[in-house]
């Protein structure tokens, strides 16, 4: 006798990491329902979910009903949502503007808890995103062929120190460091934006470090890196690229680790122990 699969939902925001989603989803049994936050996203998931709608990230109502309707009583949340689009004149519908009025900040911690106590409020649950995306998590140790320069231990070990204290106060998870110096902190641009800042102002030989916050939330929270950060810190001239490991999704890890390889760029997935 067959058994029923099971329809979860799936906001999904920019990159191939709501792809990776649904397709590993559908492996494991489930399918997908998937409210697209831009047309990109939902012509590249069309066709892989078993349906799919486009709406701005400011109309939770539709997105809602939408969700309701295809039966869905659990939720997960991937792929970017570039948080500047608070500040671009979208228009909100009423449900956003009151969760927006009810938040202490537009921190990212602080919108995101807003947006699954909106959840929990209409009987939605918020999975971790590493319920179906763990594969994805960052080994320890060097992941290319390139290893780690003696020489830049010590601005790595500074840049990961540096790297927690800034997530620790949700400014942001990306810092740049050369020569004993911070030269650029992540914030509402972005961590690819931040690297190519970073790098400019050091030239070449910088360490890009990206780290989790400290109480990261599963459902919502594990940072990802992918090519075009790779691209960023290539084009900018970095030696090493370090990810917290355990804590952080490569995204298309075959196409990283390859153009890491060529561009000779040290990627290391670092964890406590060696910081100390």
């Amino acid at each position: 006798m067959s058994t029923s699969r099971e329809r979860i939902g799936l906001i999904a925001g920019a990159g191939s990491i709501a792809l990776e989603f649904v397709t590993r989803a559908n492996e494991k049994g489930c399918d997908v329902a998937v409210v697209a936050l831009s047309p990109a996203v939902h012509d590249s998931l069309e066709g892989v979910a078993q349906s799919a709608i486009q709406l701005a990230p400011t109309q939770p109502k539709k997105m809602l009903r939408f969700l309701q309707s295809e039966g869905v009583r659990r939720v997960g949340l991937a792929g970017k949502v570039e948080k500047n689009l608070l500040f671009q004149g979208l228009k909100f519908d009423l449900d956003a503007l009151k969760f927006v009025y009810r938040a202490r900040n537009m921190a990212d911690m602080t919108i995101m808890d807003a947006v699954i106590e909106y959840a929990e409020e209409n009987d939605l649950e918020i999975i971790p995103q590493t319920e179906f995306l763990d594969h994805l998590l960052t080994p320890p140790g060097p992941i290319g062929k390139k290893r780690l320069k003696d020489s830049l231990l010590k601005d790595v070990r500074y840049g990961f120190r540096m790297a927690r204290e800034v997530a620790a106060l949700d400014i942001g998870q990306t810092v740049v460091v050369r020569k004993g110096a911070v030269v650029a902190v992540e914030a509402i641009e972005g961590t690819d934006e931040a690297i190519r800042r970073g790098c400019e102002l050091a030239g070449e030989g910088a360490v890009v470090c990206k780290v989790a916050r400290p109480k990261q939330d599963p459902r919502f929270d594990v940072p990802a890196i992918g090519p075009k950060t790779l691209q960023m810190a290539r084009e900018g001239g970095a030696a090493a690229l370090i990810v917290e490991a355990g804590t952080t999704f490569l995204i298309e890890k075959d196409t990283l680790v390859r153009e890491a390889d060529t561009a000779g760029i040290a990627l290391v997935g670092w964890t406590d122990d060696e910081e100390r």
